[in-house]
């Protein structure tokens, strides 16, 4: 098990009680259709993640080792160390690119970058050599030609996603193209057309019950972040801001954390402890037995993930800039985790909807709420 002094030094806070703003009855009833849908979607993820997630008993050892490297006590006290910032901004190289579609005023570019990316942790420590296909990124770019978009948003989707063409749709691409802005929907590592051939769906081989892999997962998901908004910032002096959902605003948040020069950073129902959510499931699990020692109990997977959660950083970016959008009755990501980033982050704007993760209703008003965003830092 992990040491109890690393646990006493890395602990995360409990994630403090939520209190939201009053809702009318008709929202009410709405929000409370949603967690119903959520709830019976969580029942079905649960039997996923039994079957193709949850350790079998003989992985426990291996699993417990991949804890090791992210609880240095170095690292512990100085996170950001984990994630090179201070180091010189990645160069992208661009390899290939393809004119998807044409759209009103302008077009969809497929495009291709390889990096340099150099992981964190040896090969040892993830217990498996890279696949080096997974340093290519992909991203479809909604560009408006001729001239400058008022600004780019780089939108980064959820868990199992990666299908620009539904990623467009949840991540409202169209409202802010429609709006003057250039829309980037990057693909994040081992997901969509990354995704290993021997993946079972999109995104298994990223939240692979692994501690060290998945870590080393988001370092690589913030590195093609950062490489794609110095990209961006090179083709235009317009501003760049970050829009992120579930997993996707779990990276936005971090990069919020990590770097201070995004001109705006929307996080959707953003998860903030990868280690409460995985006790959720993991508790629930067939194979659970409370009576048995687990691999993990619930304060060492809180410290296991700690490294890449936003709630071990302080936010960089200045507070005006950020909006976090959350769901009322969200099982998938509960509220306390968008309102411990609210608290962490000293309160700035937020956007409470009526409905759930997998039920957004009033999708109308989280536009509005984004736009009203966007107004107040000046790039609508």
């Amino acid at each position: 098990m992990i040491d109890s002094y690393a646990l006493s030094s890395v602990a995360i806070p409990n994630l403090p009680e939520v209190r939201l703003p009053q809702e009318a009855l008709s929202e009410r009833l709405l929000t409370q259709l949603g967690t119903v849908f959520d709830a019976t979607v969580l029942r079905a993820m649960q039997l996923v993640v039994d079957r193709m997630l949850v350790p079998k008993p003989e992985d426990l050892e291996q699993l417990r080792a991949s804890a090791v490297a992210l609880l240095d006590a170095e690292l512990q006290r100085d996170p950001a160390r984990f994630f090179c910032v201070d180091a010189d901004d990645p160069v992208a190289r661009e390899e290939s690119q393809l004119i998807r579609r044409s759209l009103e005023g302008g077009i969809a570019v497929e495009r291709t970058f390889l990096t340099d990316y150099a992981p964190y942790l040896s090969a040892a420590m993830l217990g498996s050599e890279r696949d080096a296909d997974a340093d290519c990124i992909h991203v479809e770019h909604w560009m408006h030609t001729p001239g400058r978009p008022r600004a780019s948003v780089v939108a980064l989707h959820g868990f199992t996603m990666g299908q620009p063409r539904i990623d467009a749709v949840v991540l409202l691409a169209s409202q802010w193209y429609r709006r003057g802005l250039d829309v980037v929907l990057l693909t994040l590592p081992y997901h969509g057309a990354r995704s290993p051939s021997e993946s079972r769906f999109s995104g298994e081989h990223f939240a692979v019950p692994h501690v060290a892999r998945m870590a080393e997962a988001v370092r690589q998901a913030i590195y093609e972040l950062r490489l794609v908004v110095r990209w961006l910032r090179e083709q235009n002096d317009a501003p760049v801001g970050v829009l992120g959902l579930s997993l996707g605003g779990y990276l936005s948040a971090l990069a919020a954390t990590l770097y201070d020069d995004l001109d705006f950073v929307v996080p959707m129902v953003p998860p903030v402890c990868i280690g409460d959510l995985a006790w959720r499931f993991y508790s629930k699990s067939r194979n659970f037995d409370p009576a048995a020692e687990p691999a993990f109990s619930y304060g060492e997977l809180r410290a296991a993930f700690r490294v890449h959660s936003p709630l071990a950083h302080p936010l960089r970016v200045p507070r005006e800039r950020v909006l976090i959008v959350a769901g009322r009755g969200d099982r998938i990501v509960p509220p306390e985790h968008p309102n411990a980033l609210w608290e962490h982050w000293g309160r700035p704007a937020i956007h409470w909807y009526s409905g759930s993760h997998l039920a957004p209703f009033r999708r109308g008003r989280i536009v509005e709420a984004i736009d009203a965003h966007l107004r107040r830092v000046g790039v609508l």
